[in-house]
């Protein structure tokens, strides 16, 4: 029943344009990549061009557990779920009390009154459904990407108007949370100051209420590294934290399996590798792919060494393990990795908003998807980022790949190039 709910609701609130664009969580054609990609476009944008700019990471206190549960049955009807719907929606928010256990001893019952249920198949949409306002406060100048309670709010501040409207947003955030009873958890809300030009970083001030509602203006602490959806970012815009992160991961992974399985046959192992450990090296790899050489070999060495473990294939070079074990080098997957998501951009499979769209080439020859990249080596990682990196793999395909009709026939047809 949950299921067919949350179906209806989403259709109506895609068909009525409800759902505010900056929200990737939980939403159709969106993702944690997808959320990544669009921060990351304007960031290194604007840093390429020599702007300063700060991102606030905002982190809301038990988010799941603090929504009041008339407040998102108003937020509801408001958003035209009404009816039938609406009143089920409140039979399933209501009545439900929770108690604390602690070896043989547990508490009294409670009654709650706030927080969807959570592991519900309907709990993130009413979540998603509760905060779809915030970004309404949010200036128009300055950009917003959430992903479900994660929210960060990015912006180019040149000038002291930029970061007096910067700061202007974060007290309408914490005055947004006021009205709906929810909750800023101060201490791990953080400021990154981005590119070499912000010589002279800004401080912001939040609202800290005590519980008789008195104010204190809190600084916000400044940071140099923030784990963003499962990514490190770093304000030198370098990912060598992430891809120590992703190889630690993957190699304490490796280790467990080699001490549970005895086994050592290739088969075996190329189904534990690409199950359990492989997946630690890609997650959100399209995002915040390594371009440094020894930002590459620390990805590298992992599966340089998963290929070790069979005793059958030991003996052999690095490149014929691979082929034997039916792997490609992580290098290519990367590249493979780019071109579906790219052709999942082109054929709407997923929904992204460029800072600034990439211009199409006019179709004098090849196929007619083809774009130009740009020429701007003021950012490295700009230089590298998702629409620069895969222009000239992307345009160099034959038109036959290009208007593949589904996304596993578009792999199919770049797997026999």
């Amino acid at each position: 029943m949950e299921k067919i709910v949350k179906e209806k609701i989403m259709q109506h609130l895609v068909a009525h344009k409800l759902i505010a664009d900056c929200q990737h969580g939980f939403v159709n054609k969106k993702t944690c990549v997808t959320n990544l990609l669009e921060a990351m476009d304007f960031l290194t944008y604007n840093v390429s061009r020599k702007l300063p700019v700060d991102v606030h990471f905002l982190d809301f206190a038990k988010a799941f557990d603090k929504v009041p549960h008339r407040r998102l049955l108003q937020k509801l009807e408001s958003y035209g779920i009404k009816g039938n719907v609406l009143n089920w929606i409140k039979v399933f928010l209501s009545n439900r009390s929770q108690r604390v256990i602690l070896g043989n001893t547990s508490s009294t019952w409670v009654k709650v009154t706030s927080g969807v249920p959570q592991g519900s198949v309907l709990d993130p949409t009413l979540f998603i459904i509760f905060i779809n306002d915030l970004p309404e406060h949010i200036n128009s100048e300055n950009l917003c990407k959430m992903y479900a309670d994660d929210t960060k709010i990015l912006s180019v501040v040149k000038t002291t108007e930029d970061k007096a409207r910067l700061q202007s947003d974060i007290d309408s955030v914490v005055t947004w949370t006021r009205t709906w009873l929810m909750e800023l958890n101060i201490k791990k809300c953080k400021v990154m100051h981005f590119s070499k030009y912000n010589v002279s970083p800004h401080i912001y001030l939040m609202n800290e209420y005590d519980a008789k509602g008195s104010v204190t203006r809190t600084v916000i602490e400044s940071s140099t590294s923030e784990e963003d959806l499962g990514v490190q970012i770093s304000n030198d815009l370098k990912y060598e934290r992430q891809a120590q992160i992703a190889a630690a991961k993957a190699n304490k992974v490796l280790g467990t399996l080699k001490n549970t399985f005895i086994s050592r046959d290739t088969k075996i192992w190329k189904k534990l590798y690409t199950t359990y450990i492989r997946p630690h090296l890609e997650f959100a790899v399209t995002a915040w792919i390594p371009h440094l050489e020894k930002d590459i070999n620390v990805i590298e060495r992992v599966q340089h060494r998963v290929t070790k473990v069979p005793h059958e294939i030991k003996r052999f070079d690095y490149k014929t393990r691979c082929i034997k074990l039916g792997l490609t080098s992580l290098l290519n997957r990367r590249l493979r990795g780019d071109l579906i998501q790219k052709y999942k951009f082109e054929n709407s499979i997923d929904s992204i908003s460029w800072h600034i769209d990439p211009p199409n080439i006019p179709p004098s020859y090849g196929h007619r998807k083809r774009f130009h990249h740009e020429m701007d080596n003021n950012c490295l990682v700009r230089y590298n980022s998702f629409n620069n990196r895969v222009a000239h793999p992307w345009n160099a395909l034959p038109n036959v790949v290009v208007i593949a009709t589904s996304v596993d026939r578009f792999k199919a047809k770049i797997d026999q190039l």
